[in-house]
């Protein structure tokens, strides 16, 4: 890759482009009245076409293969390890794909759980019916629809930045830890960058070419994307604002391009008109999850005004911060407190939004950019525990746009200072330095760190549901407490063992046919009845009882100790004649 940009150039700087013709100079308004022919290519300000020499050449689609490539490889060649574990909202998923198609069972909006939108259950359940349920086939789906975000970015970039410099944008978000992160995650936010993507793709091919398909197209992605999750109803609010811009810049005309606009609109509203008319039917499903984390009100009951505009100050601040100095909290997000980059390449990032700022009235990329960032913003600023990177998975594909811009815009303001080669071979270290660093992240540092263990419940939940789903087929019934068969997590780990059996505080633990397998954990062992709890306390002493294993948990330790592991489960097997 390094040869290739070495020898053809980046973007703009590398090669003089050909002016292009303004839509609004008297000959294209002659186009426009019908006056001339109309030219079936219309290519628009600032958002370029592949046309400088090589761009569709044998290096450029290779390097563009091979950095496709590499985004699959690191999404799916940790399937079912990183994370490990299964986080509850994951396993409600799961669960909820399970009973997708069984008795007529086709809903288009999953209520449980604060409601859910139905696609990603979906592609989860045609996973499950192909390979089996299981939680490395569900974080398959997560890398399929990741890896297609990256690709999906490529058209884009390459209007955006140029062809060469997109090969930069794309490897951004191939070794990017926020869509890494949610491509091995089983949370239905990975397929909004897929579907904004397609929207503006579908959009600019409509405005170069003036077919009508590609206008369906993006109506359908735009509708489709109503399905995904629910940070995507801020999307038609970015597209809004996009097309305003077009039409003050004259990329749009109204007599002209009505018609099509229409098709856009009328194509996303039939698309997605079975959801809406779900929430006619179901009001409280529209704001279910929007309602429990507003930062408008509590509980349904508005808050005054001077706390929410202190809260929507604070969630700014640290949405404003997460770039480079803290990052979000949460475990199952990211690694916890981690900013987005590190400050080296952070200051790239904050050279292209400057950028984007100053070029916003006159290069169509930076508005487009910037109003993506800001629009998906929202759906942190508005919601509490900001930065919340999963609300805002949606914009990575902008915010990798916006790094490659500010790369290109130092690599341009250097030239007199440095060659060509020499700042080509800059830009590419500090590509390599930015994967390096996301990728340790990740990698390394993520999975080892003891709140993300935690969040994903690999001690607690995970460990014995898998022991449990081990062990279940070789004797006659295993009993678990109820508390823990109860939760998602173990539900659906051992959803393939039909000999499971729950019980209560207040159960007797050893009776049931034998072989018996018997699950106890320090949490059954506090709430047991004193009987049950005697009952536990004396399986060592059972005639024909055997300890199978005993699972660790870790309990928080003080920073720079090391952790602290206490005895969490026990397994057992009573044979005969051991329950006599």
């Amino acid at each position: 890759m390094a040869a290739t940009f070495a020898g053809l150039g980046w973007g703009r700087a590398a090669r003089p482009r050909p002016a292009r013709r303004d839509p609004r100079e008297p000959k294209a308004n002659a186009v426009e009245s019908g006056a001339l022919p109309v030219q079936r290519r219309r290519v628009p300000d600032n958002i370029q076409m592949p046309d400088a020499p090589g761009a569709w050449s044998r290096w450029w689609v290779s390097a563009a293969a091979g950095i496709i490539a590499l985004a699959a490889a690191l999404r799916f060649g940790t399937l079912g390890r990183i994370p490990a574990g299964l986080y509850f909202d994951e396993a409600m998923y799961c669960l909820d794909a399970l009973t997708v198609g069984r008795g007529g069972h086709w809903p288009v909006f999953f209520p449980a759980n604060f409601g859910r939108e139905p696609l990603y259950i979906y592609s989860l359940s045609a996973a499950f019916a192909l390979f089996g349920a299981e939680v490395p086939v569900a974080r398959l789906v997560s890398a399929f629809w990741g890896t297609l975000a990256v690709a999906a970015l490529l058209p884009v970039a390459r209007r955006a930045v140029g062809p060469w410099w997109a090969l930069a944008a794309v490897f951004v978000m191939a070794v990017f830890r926020w869509p890494l992160h949610f491509s091995c995650t089983i949370f239905r936010a990975v397929m909004p960058p897929l579907f904004i993507l397609f929207s503006v793709w579908a959009f600019l091919r409509w405005r170069e070419r003036r077919r009508p398909l590609d206008a369906v197209m993006c109506g359908a992605a735009l509708g489709g994307g109503l399905y995904t999750y629910t940070s995507f109803r801020l999307v038609p609010l970015m597209f809004a604002a996009w097309v305003i811009y077009q039409f003050l810049r004259g990329l749009l005309v109204w007599r002209r391009d009505a018609c099509s606009l229409a098709v856009i609109v009328l194509t996303a509203v039939l698309v997605a008109a079975p959801l809406g008319v779900h929430f006619v039917r179901h009001p409280d499903d529209l704001s279910s999850r929007t309602g429990e984390i507003s930062m408008f009100s509590h509980h349904g009951v508005m808050k005054p005004p001077a706390e929410i505009l202190r809260g929507l100050g604070r969630n700014a601040r640290d949405i404003a911060l997460m770039w480079t100095v803290r990052g979000d909290h949460v475990g199952r997000h990211n690694l916890p407190y981690r900013p987005v980059f590190d400050w080296l390449t952070g200051l790239f990032f904050y050279s292209g939004l400057v950028w984007c700022v100053w070029r916003v009235g006159r290069e169509e990329s930076a508005f487009l950019c910037l109003t993506w960032i800001l629009t998906l913003a929202c759906a942190s600023l508005f919601s509490f525990g900001a930065p919340n990177l999963l609300r805002m998975q949606g914009m990575t594909p902008a915010v990798a746009l916006v790094l490659v811009i500010g790369l290109r815009w130092a690599w341009e303001v250097s030239a007199p200072l440095a060659s060509r080669s020499l700042r080509t071979a800059a830009v590419l270290a500090l590509l390599v330095f930015f994967a390096t660093m996301q990728l340790f992240d990740f990698f390394v540092r993520f999975p080892n760190h003891p709140a993300v263990r935690r969040e994903f419940l690999v001690e607690m939940f995970y460990a014995p549901a898998m022991a449990a789903r081990d062990m279940a087929p070789g004797v006659a019934q295993f009993r678990v407490p109820a508390e823990l068969a109860d939760h998602p997590t173990f539900r659906f780990v051992t959803h393939a063992a039909h000999n499971i059996v729950a019980y209560g505080p207040s159960d007797p633990v050893t009776s049931g046919p034998r072989p018996l397998g018997i699950l106890t954990t320090l949490r059954a062992s506090e709430l047991a009845s004193p009987a049950q709890r005697a009952e536990i306390a004396g399986l060592e002493k059972m005639p024909g009882a055997r300890r199978m294993a005993t699972l660790p948990v870790s309990v928080e330790a003080p920073e720079g100790s090391p952790a602290r592991w206490l005895p969490w489960a026990e397994i057992w097997v009573l044979d005969e004649p051991g329950g006599k």
